[in-house]
């Protein structure tokens, strides 16, 4: 089989704790490939042993030699003597289409947008009464506004969001955590093993805003489209942003040198379409991680 140099997309980002790693442990480099079937890598760098999620996907020799085998999203680690994981890869292998159930989510949260006709909406609403009822004063609904289409598409929904109640999933099954709060769908998706840094339809998006909190906000990728160079046209609805609903259209590159400054605008001659996009991205905010829903 002829060896080919895959697509190295990112060495310089930095992926949040995993799960399971204490806190103060160095972050362990993170390596994103993007292959096609029978496509070989050159050996990573790194002591330690290789493992894979799923060598039906993507298999790795203990010389951290990649090859991909068949369609789909796998996890390739190298970790040391202690178990603690130095190198994170992940690895697509071909272009494996959106789920239904996934592209029905999608379709529910723009019908929703289009609906609200940019009108705000009170503390109150849909998407608090969801997931709370009781809270009448409500709360931020970006999440809340997220999970209601998950529930309403029929795609499995769990509530658990700690490692220690939810045993990580081994396979891409459409799948959604059933939390409002930023950090609790972070840690959902954290504890089953379900952040990426690749982003694809139907992904949540959990943004941090740089000097606080990184788990400001969570919005839905709607469409994706590969630019070239790690650089990614994303699409996006996105809930209680000055309490509306609101369509975003941006680029997010995952080779910025600094990951708190990986959003910036299209150009201004792919800006045609005000009347559903908003092109300028909230101020300070950045692209932390991607919640898996499905792959």
């Amino acid at each position: 089989m002829k060896k080919i140099l895959a697509l190295l997309l990112a060495l310089l980002f930095i992926l949040p704790l995993l799960p399971g790693q204490a806190a103060g442990r160095k972050s362990p480099k993170l390596v994103l490939f993007s292959l096609k079937p029978g496509d070989v890598t050159d050996a990573i760098e790194g002591e330690g042993t290789w493992e894979s999620g799923h060598p039906n996907i993507a298999a790795v020799t203990q010389e951290g030699i990649i090859t991909a085998a068949s369609e789909g999203y796998t996890l390739i680690l190298l970790k040391d003597q202690k178990g603690n994981v130095t190198v994170r890869c992940e690895v697509t292998v071909g272009d494996k289409p959106v789920p239904e159930i996934i592209q029905r989510v999608i379709s529910l949260a723009l019908e929703d947008w289009e609906g609200a006709k940019g009108e705000a909406f009170p503390r109150y609403n849909l998407y608090t009464q969801w997931f709370n009822p009781s809270a009448k004063s409500g709360f931020g609904w970006c999440g809340a506004f997220i999970g209601y289409q998950f529930d309403e598409a029929d795609v499995p929904m769990d509530p658990a969001y700690r490692q220690k109640s939810a045993p990580p999933l081994m396979d891409g099954a459409p799948f959604a955590v059933r939390q409002a709060s930023q950090t609790k769908l972070f840690e959902g998706f954290q504890s089953r093993n379900r952040l990426s840094n690749i982003p694809r339809p139907g992904y949540y998006a959990v943004y941090g805003r740089r000097g606080s909190t990184p788990y400001t906000h969570v919005g839905l990728v709607t469409k994706v489209e590969a630019m070239g160079d790690g650089v990614y046209l994303l699409e996006t609805v996105e809930g209680n942003l000055n309490s509306r609903i609101k369509r975003f259209r941006y680029l997010y590159d995952s080779l910025a040198q600094s990951k708190e400054r990986n959003i910036r605008s299209v150009p201004e001659e792919m800006q045609t379409r005000a009347d559903l996009f908003n092109y300028t991205y909230v101020k300070d905010f950045y692209l932390n991680t991607f919640g898996q829903t499905w792959y």
